[in-house]
């Protein structure tokens, strides 16, 4: 409990303080908070967000992570030559984009490493690009493509935002995060 209160206000401290540079840190590591089950922790500063200024700037900086997380798995399932990684990966991609990541994070990305830094990466990107054009949501509690809903004032970034994270964690995993001999490596 100690524990989730400091990491809950460190996260509302730097992405309110920190501009840019804070969205950017918190799209990579939210991921992370996912990983260690806390992630809905946010919803407290969601909601205090929306209670004071009527903007939620957290929601685009989670979406931009959930976005980049399903591109990582999705170019794992499309280099992937192994049936079973590809039947994993594709569904697992369709989950993320829609908010929900444990599928990608746990089934996949996690499991090869490479593509959670590379889709790490690529939140890190969507969420700096959110932050600059100052992109918020008018609700809580939605990520992912249905956070459009949640954007109406400004869909065109949105849009942006998800091609964003969702484009250079494709291209960094394909490039580099994940390569068919890393199947072999992982059974060893």
């Amino acid at each position: 409990s100690t524990a989730e209160t400091y990491v809950l206000e460190f996260a509302s401290w730097i992405i309110t303080v920190g501009h840019g540079i804070g969205a950017m840190i918190m799209g990579a590591i939210y991921p992370l908070t996912v990983v260690c089950g806390i992630h809905h922790m946010y919803n407290v500063i969601e909601a205090g967000m929306l209670a004071s200024d009527g903007v939620n700037i957290w929601m685009p900086i989670a979406s931009a992570a959930n976005f980049a997380q399903g591109a990582a798995c999705l170019a794992v399932g499309l280099k992937a030559r192994n049936y079973k990684t590809k039947s994993i990966s594709i569904p697992s991609a369709l989950s993320a984009a829609l908010g929900i990541t444990e599928p990608a994070i746990f089934g996949v990305n996690l499991r090869f490493f490479r593509p959670f830094i590379c889709g790490a990466a690529g939140g890190a990107c969507g969420a700096l690009y959110a932050s600059i054009v100052g992109l918020g949501a008018t609700g809580t509690g939605v990520t992912g493509i249905f956070g459009l809903l949640l954007c109406l004032n400004d869909p065109l970034n949105y849009i942006i935002m998800f091609l964003i994270s969702a484009g250079v964690a494709f291209a960094l995993t394909w490039m580099f995060g994940y390569k068919d001999k890393d199947l072999e490596e992982s059974k060893k």
